[in-house]
């Protein structure tokens, strides 16, 4: 499947962490002017980034204004939204207002809609949770109603993931099914968000959420004395055609060296996601046959071929499902083609004229006896560091 003429294409950047507070200040600048020129440059044209939070570290005015400048030179518009970073270093708005614009917005892409959403609170606490509340609340009710007859994407910070009878992180003892409930509603076609730093995908409340990796290329374990690990910083990319909205998250690499110019993502195990951003995988855990699907993106010119492997050698051809400003391909494995136990690596390679992009994940294979209240091929498993270091085949 080709995208149509009339494709929409916009891209996403999140916690780019921007300013000399920061993580990794000389970095996260150099990630963000990357992802601006490389958005502007590609050969089809983006019509926005939807930047959604987290720009800078401390939430100051002198952060906010290096965010500004950076982003001035960006020859793609950019949309962006606030949370907890770009606003506890302020005892009010004023500056958010006066240098990256309103606090939410509409932002209309041809037939599609986004609406970006401040869902974050501020609190006495300066615990920041995330809640449909007030008068975002009231806002963002008033939108879904004007526009209930355009596809919408609702962009926000903190993504909503159940855990139990509540929800994870920021919206932890919250009205998180209140807000899922209302996107469901409305017909929302997916929430894309950021925060914690991860690339994945779920549902929840029958809501489409796609979560995007962190610009700055770090992800937070709490662990001292430096608290988080680096993972590769990227943005993601969208395209909305037939009714249909596909996404790729485009990686870039470790300090400052030059991006892949091929690369290729095994990102689906059956409906297990595998996460990243890179070296970071949920490894996923296989019970039955599943459908690998992975994703292959080109800066100049199109990816060839596809192929999977699971063992030395023995390198098999994807299908090819997908044909746009990126590419998706399909396979089937089963469990039996798997060695029992695991983790075993199932790697996949791209190839354009004699250039070559490889992704891995590990996977356990068991069998369905041995996981009766499975409802699925395959679950994700627990979060990893996983790298290859060694060409695969």
């Amino acid at each position: 499947m080709s995208a149509s003429p009339e494709a929409v294409y916009f891209a996403q950047i999140t916690d780019a962490h921007v300013g000399p507070q920061g993580l990794n200040p000389v970095e996260a600048a150099a990630n963000l002017r990357w992802a601006l020129e490389e958005i502007a440059a590609l050969s089809v044209p983006i019509e926005a980034i939807i930047a959604t939070a987290d720009l800078v570290s401390a939430g100051n005015r002198r952060e906010l204004e290096a965010w500004a400048a950076i982003a001035a030179g960006s020859r793609v518009p950019i949309h962006a939204l606030p949370a907890n970073h770009d606003r506890w270093g302020e005892q009010d708005d004023a500056a958010w207002l006066d240098l990256i614009g309103p606090m939410r917005s509409r932002v209309d892409l041809g037939p599609l809609t986004v609406l970006l959403w401040d869902e974050m609170v501020r609190v006495e606490d300066n615990s920041w949770p995330a809640r449909l509340a007030g008068e975002q609340r009231e806002w963002l009710v008033q939108e879904l109603i004007a526009w209930r007859d355009r596809p919408t994407i609702i962009a926000h910070h903190a993504p909503i993931l159940a855990v139990g009878d509540d929800y994870h992180d920021k919206w932890s003892g919250s009205n998180a099914a209140e807000a899922t409930a209302l996107f469901a509603q409305h017909g929302v076609l997916a929430a894309i968000t950021g925060h914690w730093h991860r690339t994945g995908e779920w549902e929840v409340g029958g809501v489409r959420v796609v979560n995007t990796g962190a610009l700055a290329g770090w992800q937070w374990n709490g662990i001292p004395p430096h608290y988080c690990f680096p993972t590769r910083p990227g943005y993601r990319l969208f395209c909305y055609a037939d009714g249909e909205l596909r996404t790729v998250w485009r990686e870039g690499s470790f300090w400052q060296m030059p991006p892949p110019a091929i690369q290729a993502t095994l990102e689906w195990v059956g409906p297990a996601h595998t996460g990243g951003p890179r070296p970071q995988v949920r490894a996923p855990l296989v019970c039955g046959t599943v459908r690998l699907t992975a994703k292959a993106f080109a800066l100049q010119g199109a990816v060839e071929s596809v192929e999977f492997s699971l063992r030395r050698g023995d390198w098999r051809a994807m299908q090819q499902v997908f044909s746009g400003l990126w590419s998706e391909w399909e396979a089937e494995m089963s469990a039996d083609d798997v060695r029992p136990g695991g983790p075993y690596p199932v790697a996949v390679r791209a190839r354009l004229g004699d250039r070559v992009a490889y992704d891995a994940v590990p996977v356990t294979a068991t069998e369905r006896d041995s996981a009766p209240s499975w409802s699925a091929p395959a679950l994700p498993g627990p979060d990893q560091l996983w790298e290859l270091f060694y060409e695969p085949g």
